[in-house]
């Protein structure tokens, strides 16, 4: 019983390192929780199960894949099953789907769905959603080419539960639909099971979800919580004077707990640590941004608006490379599906771009959608954990669902 406590204090010290931003920190002290309460002398220990599967979370967050890969791999062969099981399951599957083996992501993928709808002692609910969710856009991208059909067949306006008036933002996330509209002065929330609310925000940008569940919408001089009403304002140092974040248009929430946060007054994206400290800002060529996601492995994509191209950086934020379509007019806002391909909004052409991670065209959309929707002043995308595209249009004052 004494060591069951021990291994629980020392799995909530890990997630309380974690949820400070410091992630090696974390690592360490789940490594010295396995490390301590070894399968030879404690094989009925489930917190060495926890502690295992997310190290590999938080090494997938990081960027080091293969040795996420081996831990999730650790607790599926040599743990007792229990929900740490689906969770390393999913794990597995997500770095399968990230290169792209779409036979082998879906056996694990089923694998977790199963267990969650039986009586299985490894089911999870929210790994058993997520899976269901991935097997969804497995089904679109995978076996719907593969038949020698579209991924996407028809489109419609999304009932987001309110009247929207100039919709410009649209982020969809595991808990619900997020859409800031310009016109209202206010955030819209819809959750899974179709309930709404309105949330006024004044000058709302664009909407995000980050990876712990959390909502936040860009506003101007902050970020903005919307469900749970908090605020955050940010500065950093300019030739030695600290200098208030003003114009804040979109962001991401790295699941470190860092901030990316895209200035229009700097134009720059500044990069802020777990707790709001001034970092850096990310080397864009002396570029502008417009739009910024995270994608894969810690990548991240952002829109640069005077080469007209998406540039990419590494989990550490080493500019990586770019890549571009001829005849972009005005590429705008951009999203990142569980897959890893990357869907670029080109405003000016009113079309929808759909590539590979590694920038390798593969599908286009628009203007006219199908199901004969057309597209008219779009302003932001979005990409659901099933593959629905979402598009905030500002001139026919709805969001788009192309599924």
């Amino acid at each position: 019983m004494h060591q069951e406590q021990d291994a629980a204090d020392r799995y909530a010290a890990a997630e309380s390192a974690f949820a400070a931003g410091d992630s090696e920190g974390a690592l360490r002290r789940l490594d010295q929780l396995i490390g301590d309460y070894p399968r030879e002398r404690y094989p009925a220990n489930d917190w060495r199960a926890a502690a295992l599967a997310r190290a590999g979370e938080i090494e997938m967050a990081m960027g080091r894949v293969p040795a996420a890969t081996a831990r999730f791999v650790d607790v599926i062969e040599g743990e007792d099953p229990s929900a740490w099981t689906s969770r390393a399951r999913l794990g597995l599957a997500t770095a399968l789907l990230w290169r792209r083996e779409w036979p082998a992501a879906a056996t694990l993928l089923q694998q977790v769905v199963d267990a969650f709808g039986g009586d299985d002692a490894s089911g999870d609910p929210l790994a058993g959603t997520l899976a269901a969710d991935r097997l969804t856009l497995l089904h679109r991208v995978w076996l719907r080419v593969a038949a020698g059909e579209q991924p996407w067949q028809r489109s419609g306006r999304l009932d987001v539960g309110a009247a929207l008036d100039r919709p410009i933002g649209v982020a969809a996330g595991p808990n619900g639909l997020l859409v800031s509209d310009e016109g209202r002065d206010a955030v819209i929330f819809r959750d899974s099971a179709g309930n709404a609310a309105s949330f006024p925000l004044p000058d709302g940008q664009r909407p995000w979800w980050s990876d712990r569940g959390e909502a936040y919408v860009a506003a101007r001089a902050l970020v903005g919580a919307p469900l749970s009403g908090a605020t955050e304002q940010f500065s950093y140092g300019d030739n030695g004077r600290q200098r208030a974040v003003q114009d804040i248009r979109a962001g991401v929430r790295l699941p470190t707990g860092a901030w990316l946060l895209l200035d229009q007054d700097s134009r720059r994206v500044l990069v802020f640590s777990a707790t709001g400290a001034y970092e850096r800002a990310l080397d864009l060529r002396g570029g502008e941004p417009v739009d910024l996601e995270a994608g894969p492995g810690g990548r991240l994509y952002v829109i640069e608006k005077n080469r007209r191209e998406v540039v990419t950086f590494d989990a550490a934020g080493a500019l990586q490379g770019g890549f571009a379509v001829d005849g972009w007019r005005e590429p705008y806002a951009l999203a990142v599906d569980p897959a890893g391909h990357v869907y670029v909004l080109d405003r000016g052409n009113k079309r929808i771009d759909v590539f590979d991670p590694d920038g390798g065209i593969l599908w286009t959309l628009g203007p006219v959608l199908p199901g004969g929707v057309q597209l008219d002043d779009p302003r932001d995308i979005a990409v659901g954990g099933g593959g629905r595209i979402l598009v905030a249009d500002r001139g026919l004052r709805v969001v788009v669902v192309i599924e």
